[in-house]
């Protein structure tokens, strides 16, 4: 890590279909967390390299996400769009075989060439492949693309790639150990180039693979242009990418209104004036703060978008050279939906709390923001809505003083200036927390302040009977992690435990029974679930036996 930075961040996942994505676990630096119902998560204190800091995004049944940006002072807001995993063919090990994609991608692996990926021990069972291709000329390429396109060439400069194509590989055991190529041994793949760019597309190409540490591209070999795609060969499986680099620029800025309100958690698109390049998107942090690479030596169009993605601002900006930081860009208050939201938090006595926050969340949208009161009881914030028509929110307001909140109630965005009045935060406990003994060592989880995400609990609605899955979890380092799942009729009951992660422990048999008792089922946005949970678990690579118990109560997201 060459430029060390300790940030806040936090973000928006969403699944192949644009819905939220629950139950993602999200990594950032040494931080981990889950995506709630809205597909919302928040880190906070992650240490991330400034000029490549990455989140990554996992989920059963999808490839690995990336997102890589440039870390800033505020809270750095990213999006990521998750892509399906689904099994394109099955083979014998020992004999390899070629697996084509219906647009025209094909993966010819070798006989005999395979290897567990976690010891590097040969393997000759049967191999699953999963495969997707990534289309560079996608309208939401910036949301689909590994990491972002900054990548670091073979001379270790740091440049900005120009996609013609890209493959994604994962391969598996039957009994779903990843794998990968042996040494000595290498894969050919086919990636097709989109129509649109087959013209100006060169006859040989350098190929990149995502580093899954950094989420930054690396160069590694070439591909040749054969028809109408790219045919290399690789060592490894990851995602690969056919790209000419190019030099980039650090270019910075800070968006606010001519009053000086930063416009916070906004969405920016940089565009080249040449076409071949596409398009950088980001978002302001909460500061209105907002970096990136672009292509040096190019005019740019800047574009800022509202919530639903229509531009509210664009102007023509470059060419740059060196790095930049244009500074303070002043968007007219015409243009832009911006809403302020304040009001005062009162507890219990009807007077005003000088520590607390309250919860808004954007009803059936996927959008969460937190603001702490000040020592008047007051607070604000500022956010882009969408143009035109009102936007209905909830808001929940929690006294941490007195460990209370109140019920979430609606209210309706319309103006640049939102009063809302006085939010009560009485009428409910506010404890949250998660007890737990690992062979008779205790341990507590706790959320301890506004925004954190270190404990979760979401229910959702599954395909199978009962038609609910509730899960949830807490996170406050290595030591104390602990999350389960459990199916259910979204009432008080006994339900056993479907899926159990706690701590070091990532290999473990559940030993029946091993149950959940609910005592409390929320009702409402912001209401707790309430409970407790015993069993046993065998870890499988020691097969040793451990015991655990537990008592919770954790807020629904």
């Amino acid at each position: 890590m060459t430029n060390p930075i300790t940030v806040t961040v936090q973000g928006n996942i969403v699944d192949e279909s644009g819905y939220p994505a629950s139950g993602v676990t999200i990594t950032a630096g040494n931080k981990t967390t889950f995506t709630d119902i809205h597909g919302y998560f928040r880190i906070r204190e992650a240490l991330l390299d400034k000029n490549s800091a990455v989140v990554t995004a996992e989920k059963q049944g999808y490839f690995r996400s990336y997102r890589t940006f440039i870390a800033s002072s505020g809270v750095n807001q990213v999006m990521i769009k998750l892509s399906k995993k689904t099994l394109s063919a099955a083979f014998d090990g020992t004999t390899g075989g070629e697996i084509s994609l219906s647009n025209g991608a094909k993966i010819s692996l070798p006989a005999n060439g395979f290897v567990i990926a976690s010891n590097n021990t040969a393997y000759t069972g049967n191999v699953n492949v999963y495969a997707m291709y990534i289309n560079p000329s996608s309208p939401e390429i910036n949301q689909t693309v590994p990491g972002s396109f900054m990548a670091d060439d073979k001379n270790k400069k740091r440049v900005i790639l120009k996609s013609y194509g890209m493959l994604a590989v994962e391969l598996e055991s039957s009994s779903g150990e990843r794998l990968q190529i042996a040494d000595g041994k290498t894969a050919r793949i086919t990636i097709p180039i989109p129509t649109s760019i087959q013209s100006p597309a060169p006859a040989s190409i350098s190929l990149w693979y995502v580093d899954e540490k950094t989420g930054i591209w690396k160069e590694e070999g070439d591909a040749l242009k054969t028809g109408t795609g790219y045919v290399g060969d690789v060592k490894h499986f990851t995602f690969w990418n056919c790209d000419v680099g190019s030099p980039a620029v650090k270019l910075s800025l800070t968006i606010q209104t001519p009053d000086g309100v930063s416009l916070a958690y906004s969405a920016v698109t940089l565009k080249s004036l040449d076409s071949s390049y596409g398009h950088v998107d980001g978002f302001t942090d909460s500061l209105g703060q907002v970096s990136g690479l672009v292509p040096a030596n190019t005019g740019l169009v800047i574009e800022i978008h509202d919530q639903c993605n229509n531009v509210i601002f664009s102007e023509n900006i470059g060419p740059y050279s060196l790095d930049t930081d244009l500074g303070i860009v002043t968007v007219p208050n015409s243009l832009i939906p911006v809403t302020t939201v304040k009001g005062t938090l009162l507890n219990c006595d009807n007077k005003t709390t000088q520590k607390g926050y309250v919860i808004i969340y954007n009803d059936g949208d996927n959008f969460v923001r937190y603001a702490a009161v000040t020592q008047s009881g007051e607070f604000s914030i500022s956010f882009i809505r969408c143009t035109g028509g009102n936007v209905n929110y909830k808001i929940l307001g929690v006294d941490e003083s007195a460990n209370q909140q109140g019920n979430a109630s609606y209210f309706t965005v319309s103006a640049q200036n939102t009063d809302i009045g006085n939010i009560v935060a009485c009428g409910f406990s506010a404890e949250e927390y998660i007890n737990y003994s690992l062979n008779g060592t205790n341990y507590t989880i706790v959320n301890a302040r506004p925004g954190d995400s270190s404990l979760v609990g979401y229910t959702y609605p599954t395909l199978s009977s009962p038609p609910y899955t509730t899960l949830i979890a807490g996170y406050f380092d290595s030591n104390k992690y602990l999350s389960f799942r459990f199916d259910n009729s979204k009432t008080n009951g006994v339900y056993p435990i479907e899926y159990f992660a706690i701590q070091q422990y990532d290999s473990i048999r559940l030993i029946q029974p091993f149950n959940v008792t609910i005592t409390n089922f929320p009702a409402t946005t912001g209401g707790f679930y309430e409970g407790s949970f015993a069993g046993q678990f065998k870890d499988l690579p020691t097969s040793d036996t451990h015991n655990i118990n537990g008592t919770f109560r954790v807020r629904t997201r």
